[in-house]
């Protein structure tokens, strides 16, 4: 592996004949600077991803995404960018017009993702995730198509309350969300209409990419004559180049945890735990949360269901971190914990791990297929704050296992992530497919 200005770049020995790559994404990938600004912190691995393969010899990548306001297609780092205008994209008020009816815009949208890949001509589609409608393409392509599982709709759907009732959530709505079509409330209805979509996509796909167990086993359900096909994620170069490596935890014990704004991510159980470690032990601690602000409408109203004060317990609130920072905060960390109640393979957990951080994780979805418990970490009952809150004060009062953890941690994450390997493994699959 060679490092040019700070990042990896690769030498795969095998050569390939030339091939034009097609991804439909959620994000604009490595354009994402550009059109959203530098802070905009989501889909950083698939961006790696991407400048590896367009400097991999043979291989000409194109990226298309929806993009609310029209956009001509541009060029950026050897990749040509397709922004597609959704249907329900335009001025502000046609946006939210929409979100609160409920017409049929597939049509429409499938004619102008068409437009692209007849544009592109590619030898391959990968699409990344099933939370578009971009895999009902497949209906009308005779190219090779591949889907990686993303968040897998039809699950969240019926997790998304597990932790905080859909009653508490929507008392906390205000009039102008309702207007907007920003609640809760509404996220979860788009969610549950798009798992419908989510199903027929899968039920025509041909060919998946997953990570763990479980995303096998619900492709094996949902897609059953597809070929399932395993390939790891590449993670962001910061978190290679960052080293866990406390022998001694100082005065006040920091808990980490990175958190998105969706109900299912378990606040609840972080802020319940927090409570339960400041009256049952005497540990001193902080726990940052990163990606959540303090004023969120779900970290106020998850606070108020609780009746725990948002200064009455140690909880940091970070927002929304750039991955210097992330990192950073990691690395002066001496637990992570992930809280979800449902996820297939959560990157920030790979994350952690690949610093070599203590993990505490729920046993939900693909986590035990990342984290072996009680040899890289602790597993704990999914919404259990009492087990979480136990797991903390384990690894608080043995720094020797919790060094022996991370350590097994961060070596079966260096493993499962070497960017040579996971390069050479997207590469085989698409000349195998195409």
């Amino acid at each position: 592996m060679i490092k040019i200005h700070g990042e990896f770049h690769m030498i795969v020995e095998r050569k390939y004949n030339h091939m034009k790559i097609l991804w439909f994404a959620n994000t604009p990938c490595g354009a994402s600077s550009r059109l959203l600004g530098k802070g905009y912190t989501k889909g950083g691995w698939l961006s790696t991803l991407e400048q590896f393969l367009v400097n991999a010899e043979g291989i000409e990548l194109s990226v298309a995404f929806y993009w609310v306001k029209k956009l001509e297609p541009f060029e950026e780092r050897g990749i040509t960018y397709y922004p597609v205008l959704p249907s329900r994209g335009g001025s502000k008020f046609a946006r939210i017009l929409a979100r609160h009816t409920d017409r049929n815009d597939e049509p429409t949208e499938l004619k102008r993702l068409m437009e692209v890949v007849k544009t592109v001509q590619p030898d391959l589609i990968h699409i990344h995730g099933t939370e578009e409608n971009y895999g009902l393409i497949q209906k009308t392509v005779d190219v090779p198509v591949v889907v990686s599982l993303q968040g897998v709709l039809s699950a969240i759907s019926q997790k998304y309350f597990s932790g905080i009732p859909k009653s508490v959530l929507s008392k906390g709505e205000s009039f102008k969300d309702k207007l907007l079509g920003s609640t809760i409330s509404y996220q979860h209805r788009n969610i549950a209409r798009n798992a419908i979509r989510e199903r027929r996509i899968m039920a025509m796909t041909k060919n998946i990419i997953g990570r763990t167990i479980w995303d096998q086993q619900v492709s094996r359900l949902l897609a059953p004559d597809s070929v399932y096909h395993e390939v790891q994620e590449l993670m962001r170069p910061h978190f290679f180049k960052a080293h866990w490596k406390k022998l001694a935890y100082g005065q006040t014990y920091r808990i980490v945890s990175t958190l998105g704004p969706g109900v299912y991510k378990g606040l609840e159980v972080v802020i319940q735990a927090a409570q339960l470690l400041s009256e049952h032990t005497d540990l001193t601690f902080e726990w940052h949360i990163a990606g959540l602000d303090e004023q969120s409408d779900l970290v106020q109203t998850t606070h108020r269901w609780l009746k725990i004060g948002i200064k009455d317990i140690p909880i940091v609130y970070r927002g929304s971190l750039d991955q210097e920072t992330l990192t950073h905060l990691l690395v002066s960390s001496d637990v992570y914990c992930q809280t979800s109640h449902i996820e297939n393979s959560p990157n920030s957990l790979c994350e952690a791990m690949l610093i070599g951080l203590p993990c505490v994780a729920s046993a939900v979805g693909g986590t035990s297929s990342l984290l072996q418990n009680a040899k890289e970490g602790l597993l704990v009952q999914d919404g259990d704050q009492f087990a979480l809150a136990g797991a903390i004060k384990a690894l608080y009062s043995d720094i020797k296992l919790a060094v022996t953890y991370g350590t097994a941690a961060r070596n079966r994450a260096l493993k499962r992530h070497k960017p040579e390997d996971v390069l050479q493994t997207v590469l085989e699959l698409y000349h195998s497919l195409a």
